[in-house]
């Protein structure tokens, strides 16, 4: 397995776009571990409220890889709380979940490719260097699409993890808006002037909806102004529609338990294969059930080539 992983990292970075060409046959749909716990061999599907077969399932006790996204610039007191619950967390994991440490300045870098010792994941998050400005909108593409190259070329689970305190004002981009034009009393960005960040979410939510990788995230710092909460807001919606979840802690003290929470999600997630044959839409809607339990899962995808 390590040699397989060390060679799809970095080549999925670099070919994300081609990752998606290929002709499909399955969806791999993510869903959240329930309580009881969900039974294997009891997953039944529909897509497009037809039956389909379910061709796998893999759940919380098979292998894994977690691509853990470091996006960290702000207040210093929150990222220090943050990184020793979030190598707590992740040096509790089962030894067959494999961390990859990644950063999102700028650009998605790998600072630790997947692996199985902890000691090399604390390491990578210990020496993460907070600076810079924001980068999960600018990344969070390529970072699923890193996902779905080990999921189309392995036969793990996969999950996309970011632990970020981002703030739309700190986007080298400009998303809050800025008035065009001062004169004009009827401009739209007076009345909206969170739109902008509203269409870049919208455009987000529309290009991840061909992924197949569940997204979760931590975010250190919630902020209460308008354009930050339609911020927030967006990230939870590009989180739950990709099958994951996400949290916001409103202090420090709540930052361990929110890096508990979403950690133990992303590890202990289904990953559900069901055929795909004879659609004729671009678009494909999935819904699970566990003997006669309804699941909540991710449901929408793109069908897009």
């Amino acid at each position: 397995m390590r040699a397989l992983l060390l060679a799809l990292l970095i080549p999925g970075l670099l070919s994300a776009a081609d990752a998606r060409r290929a002709p499909r046959t399955q969806l791999r749909v993510a869903a959240p571990e329930q309580d009881p716990p969900l039974d294997r061999a009891a997953f039944k599907a529909t897509l497009d409220g037809s039956p389909a077969k379910v061709l796998r399932v893999r759940g919380p006790k098979d292998d894994l890889v977690l691509l853990v996204v470091l996006d960290l610039t702000g207040d210093l007191t929150l990222i220090d709380s943050a990184r020793p619950a979030l190598i707590e967390k992740l040096t509790a994991l089962p030894k067959n979940n494999w961390v990859a440490v990644l950063k999102s300045q700028d650009v998605l870098q790998v600072v630790q490719d997947p692996t199985p010792d902890r000691e090399k994941t604390a390491a990578a998050i210990k020496e993460y260097a907070a600076t810079g400005k924001a980068g999960l909108l600018t990344t969070v593409e390529s970072a699923s699409a890193v996902g779905d190259s080990l999921l189309n070329r392995s036969n793990v689970r996969v999950a996309v993890l970011y632990v970020t305190d981002s703030n739309i004002y700190n986007y080298r981009e400009d998303f809050t808006n800025p008035v065009i034009n001062s004169s004009d009393s009827q401009d739209l960005s007076r009345r909206f002037p969170d739109q902008l960040i509203r269409e870049k979410m919208q455009k987000l939510s529309d290009g991840l909806a061909a992924s197949e990788t569940p997204l979760y995230f931590v975010h250190l710092n919630y902020f209460s102004d308008p354009i930050n909460e339609a911020y927030q807001r967006g990230l939870l919606q590009l989180a739950e529609e990709s099958g994951g979840a996400g949290v916001f802690c409103r202090s420090r003290g709540e930052i361990p338990e929110a890096v508990e929470k979403i950690v133990s999600a992303a590890a202990t997630h289904w990953s559900v294969a069901v055929e795909l044959r004879s659609v004729k839409s671009r678009t494909a809607n999935v819904d699970l059930l566990n003997g006669d339990r309804d699941i909540p899962n991710r449901a929408r995808f793109s069908l897009r080539k």
